[in-house]
């Protein structure tokens, strides 16, 4: 959803904490991946780590099954 969202960003502020968010998740990331296979000394960051960028339509929907509260999209960026 960040890389999709990211060019649509035009105020600064709202970029560097963006790029907060996604540096956790990639932590949460490796953390879930160091559970999954734990003797797996390499990620192949290239395939692995290097999520496709999509529109935030494409991740709305994507989402839905787990999105509980109305959401309007209306006014998103159509990128």
């Amino acid at each position: 959803a960040y890389n999709g969202a990211g060019p649509l960003l035009t105020n600064p502020d709202f970029l560097v904490v963006a790029g907060k968010i996604v540096s956790v998740e990639a932590r949460h990331a490796e953390a879930i991946y160091d559970l999954i296979a734990p003797n797996d000394a390499f990620v192949d960051f290239i395939s692995d780590g290097l999520d496709e960028a999509l529109p935030p339509m494409q991740v709305l929907q994507m989402a839905a099954p787990f999105i509980v509260t109305e959401i309007d999209a209306s006014n998103l960026p159509k990128a």
